[in-house]
């Protein structure tokens, strides 16, 4: 899943906590269930919106109110209006919310991302089975949740905005394919993940063994010597929050192999590179599952 920023604060602020529960347990921050969450109106609701894979659309909220500051995630959902019927699942039930999540109150979506979710609730599998629907309304809201290290709601943090209709906008035929991640390191010359070097990072890809599975699974080769790196969920650039590593902090780690094999539980977002000192080159495999919140690393 594309996920922006880091629960490491929220982290710092439980142990904190816990150290000085003994002195002033009144101070503690206690997480309520958040309440005013508003959506703003778009400026530009009212016109005609052409989806492209590379125009955005923005949208802006207030953050809702957990009792304390708060690092909350949020996560877009799609609805499409079909005569007053607003339809915000695919054909299979599922609640159709994008990949791509935020810290911020402010999004510029990806106009792609939100054809794909269009095109997932109209039931698109194919090219043969796309009908274009024209300019028609398109429903946003915003889910807030605090979320722990494996991007799950902790519970009774949860909550819906109002909704906000985008009156004319068109999708095209966006058919959704296997994500990727990248491996980002002294490999590959920590070129930065950004979009400008897609083509640069094409063999530090891995991608999804089925789309939608959440599992990646890959085999890159790696050169002789002391390895560091980390995985970027997409290309954002080394802030944008798309990082996946050992620790929350931008710090390396050594690490070793145990029979060739070395696994480990992640943290997303983390910007802790893994070390491997003294590899001696050759084919790397690397599973990485974002349901179970492992990853491995496998000589071959």
């Amino acid at each position: 899943m594309k996920k922006i920023f880091s629960f490491a604060l929220m982290l710092l602020g439980m142990a904190t906590a816990l150290t000085s529960c003994s002195d002033d347990r009144d101070s503690n921050p206690t997480i309520g269930q958040p309440t005013q969450f508003v959506v703003n109106a778009s400026p530009v609701a009212g016109q005609y919106i052409q989806l492209t894979a590379d125009n955005k659309v923005n949208l802006t909220w207030s953050q809702p109110n957990y009792g304390y500051n708060a690092l909350a995630t949020y996560q877009i959902q799609v609805g499409v209006n079909n005569n007053g019927s607003i339809t915000w699942n695919t054909k299979d039930g599922a609640d159709k919310f994008l990949e791509t999540t935020f810290t911020q109150c402010n999004a510029d979506i990806s106009g792609e991302e939100i054809a794909e979710a269009i095109c997932e609730i109209d039931g698109v599998v194919d090219e043969d089975s796309y009908v274009d629907q024209g300019f028609r309304p398109i429903v946003f809201r915003v889910k807030s949740s605090i979320q722990d290290s494996k991007g799950n709601d902790v519970p009774g943090t949860a909550i819906l905005s109002n909704e906000v209709t985008f009156d004319h906008m068109a999708a095209y035929c966006a058919i959704k394919s296997k994500a990727i991640i990248w491996i980002i390191g002294n490999c590959g010359g920590w070129l930065e993940p950004s979009k400008g070097n897609a083509e640069a990072l094409t063999d530090w890809r891995i991608y999804e063994t089925e789309i939608g599975s959440k599992i990646f699974n890959g085999t890159v080769e790696m050169p002789e010597g002391d390895l560091t790196f980390r995985i970027y969920t997409a290309l954002t650039g080394w802030d944008g929050g798309a990082s996946l590593g050992h620790l929350a902090d931008d710090e390396a780690t050594e690490v070793a192999f145990s029979g060739g094999v070395y696994t480990d539980q992640y943290v997303y977002p983390g910007k802790g590179s893994w070390t491997f000192l003294g590899f001696p080159g050759g084919p790397l495999e690397i599973t990485l599952d974002m349901i179970q919140g492992t990853i491995k690393f496998e000589q071959k």
